[in-house]
């Protein structure tokens, strides 16, 4: 139900983005047509003091009236080919009020247009509404749909996920667009303790997410910011099960500023979603193929090695060379970012040759101080395999 009470903006640019690329959604740039959102989720962050938003965060809608046309403005001033994440943290692309809007639709379309590799992150079966969009930039750039589920039926997400769409609907998104061609993959996040993080819940949601066809599921644990979010969250969750109230105050009772739990059950959760995870063959980060060839080449190889160190350390194995090589090779590509940026007469086809050069020419082993791992990233940067994350294998 769409009862939003819109407020109109404009803004001067479209597009945020940083010098490296972001693993987490395997992207570099990012934008939101949308703050505030009518999903009314009871855990969002959003409502905290740090993301202020006036009004009620879920009726109140900021809403980015020229969106399109500077994300068009952005993209055509861009030096470097690189997916676009499309959401935020404290909003929706594809929220209620945009099925009158349709400001995502028409940035579809300039994302199209460009050819630029993109990707949604979303609660909302709405998302289908532009398949044919999406359809069309998959076959020209690249595109990924990412949906949020961390319930398997709708009787607990009606309570904490009111204005979002049913738990079926977004499954039949997923499958959509997977047969569709694109990639399609789950943010399980955030898991609730004792409701939907237990070993019979992450069961149930990892089979919906296999059946549906997701190429990759990402959980992570909820965070409570002290304050208004906090607050919301256990007077809501108090109506539901008040036996779990002080349970919860016990476990956030360290206020963090991050708002994350005590320590100890978040190393547990993690431990437990690799167990469960294990045996469904699908990956917990965003898999190689679904990023390779659509970013930089540089950036490519810091979003592989990244994902690296989270799946050899979540099955167990010590990882510090990696990271070191890591740290190393983050430092060069830093370097070469800002250097890029002062002359302009740089490309980033230009800067793929020369690490392909320093590959060719046995220079990368010594920049990482990690030979061995040099020979594994020349296969990938020279003979262009990917690696399986699941098999831990080169293909």
């Amino acid at each position: 139900m769409d009862d939003a009470r819109v407020h109109e903006r404009e803004v001067k640019a479209a597009l945020r983005g940083a010098p490296l690329a972001d693993p987490f959604f395997a992207s570099r740039f990012s934008f939101s047509p949308y703050m505030a959102c009518g999903h009314g989720c009871a855990y969002c962050d959003g409502r905290a003091e740090r993301y202020w938003v006036e009004g009620e965060f879920d009726r109140d809608i900021v809403v980015r009236t020229n969106i399109a046309d500077r994300l068009d403005h952005d993209l055509s001033r861009l030096r470097e080919r690189a997916p676009v994440s499309v959401g935020s943290g404290i909003s929706d692309a594809y929220q209620p009020v945009e099925a009158r809007l349709g400001l995502m639709r028409r940035a579809a379309e300039v994302l199209l247009r460009h050819r630029m590799p993109a990707s949604v992150l979303t609660k909302s079966s709405l998302v289908t509404r532009d398949l044919d969009l999406w359809r069309g930039l998959n076959a020209a750039g690249g595109f990924t749909l990412m949906v949020s589920l961390v319930f398997a039926d709708d009787a607990t997400r009606r309570i904490f996920e009111p204005g979002a769409s049913t738990v079926e609907d977004r499954l039949a998104a997923l499958r959509a667009f997977k047969d569709a061609g694109c990639g399609v993959g789950v943010y399980a996040m955030p898991l609730l303790p004792w409701i939907s993080d237990t070993d019979d819940e992450l069961a149930r949601l990892l089979e919906r997410c296999r059946g549906a066809g997701a190429d990759f599921v990402i959980p992570a644990g909820l965070t409570l910011r002290p304050g208004r979010q906090k607050d919301f969250f256990l007077e809501r969750l108090g109506a539901f099960r008040p036996d779990l109230v002080p349970r919860y105050r016990e476990l956030y009772g360290e206020d963090r500023t991050s708002g994350a739990c005590r320590p100890a059950y978040g190393r547990e959760l993690a431990a437990r979603f690799a167990r469960a995870v294990a045996s469904t063959g699908i990956a917990t980060q965003v898999p190689h193929r679904l990023y390779r060839g659509r970013m930089p080449l540089y950036d490519e190889l810091y979003v592989l090695l990244s994902h690296m160190v989270g799946l050899y350390e979540g099955r167990g194995t010590e990882a510090g060379r990696l990271k070191a090589a890591l740290a190393r090779y983050r430092t060069w590509l830093l370097e070469q970012k800002r250097d890029f940026n002062r002359r302009r007469s740089r490309t980033q086809a230009a800067l793929e040759d020369e690490l392909r050069q320093d590959f060719a020419e046995g220079r990368f082993g010594a920049r990482i101080a990690n030979t061995k791992l040099a020979g594994f990233l020349r296969e990938v940067a020279i003979e262009r395999r990917v690696f399986e994350y699941t098999s831990l294998r080169l293909v």
